[in-house]
């Protein structure tokens, strides 16, 4: 017959024993909660990365930057028309800054290039989602800096003498930045800023090339 002694420690063992297996218990339950995380999280930004790339004003935008134009495809009376990258500064002018002369004005609210604007938009927009889907931990910053490398090269507001993607003019890329800050698309700035290319917010980063392989002039 045992002793008090030995039940007492029969049970601390016991004790033990259940803590222990309480413990793992916990560590796995844990460590399952967040593969799943962690599977939700890659699902969610493979579709969103997804849709980024397939979105139409998406595409219509990087095709004017990577090629120096393109076809306008939602727009009913400019479908099948082409706009020119060179049309460009005059489309994202910054609607409250004075206007040179009445002709400017007519044509920063002619319709193709009231088209060019929502578009770019919608672009601008996708990448502020990006950002802060990166920030949040959706997204993973070197993945996503892999996939967006060569945009982050063309298009970026701080260039590098190493850049061998440098087709852009300095005129449009400029353009571009010149909508992006006063209008405050501040999560784009960060997104660019995250990967050297950008300026902090509330400062003008631009940065001229000092040549381009095709300047569109």
């Amino acid at each position: 017959m045992l002793d008090s002694n030995s039940v007492a420690l029969i049970g601390l063992v016991l004790t033990a024993v259940g803590s222990v297996f309480g413990l793992y218990q916990y560590y796995m339950n844990n460590e399952q909660a967040n593969l799943t995380r962690q599977r939700e999280r890659a699902l969610a930004a493979s579709q969103q990365t997804k849709d980024f790339f397939e979105d139409a004003d998406v595409r219509f935008v990087m095709r004017l930057l990577d090629y120096g134009n393109a076809l306008f495809l939602k727009e009913d009376t400019l479908k099948g028309q082409i706009f020119d990258v060179r049309e460009l500064p005059i489309a994202l002018a910054v609607h409250w800054k004075r206007q040179q002369s009445e002709q400017s004005e007519t044509n920063v609210f002619a319709d193709r290039n009231l088209a060019v604007r929502p578009a770019f938009d919608n672009f601008l927009l996708w990448l502020e989602r990006v950002e802060h889907l990166i920030h949040h931990d959706v997204i993973g910053a070197v993945g996503f800096g892999e996939l967006f490398s060569y945009w982050l090269v063309l298009l970026g507001e701080i260039p590098r003498p190493s850049d061998r993607i440098n087709h852009l003019s300095n005129a449009d890329r400029a353009a571009l930045w010149d909508y992006i800050r006063p209008y405050e698309f501040n999560s784009v700035v960060r997104l660019f800023a995250r990967y050297g290319r950008a300026g902090p917010v509330g400062s003008d980063g631009f940065v001229p090339r000092k040549t381009t392989s095709k300047e569109n002039v």
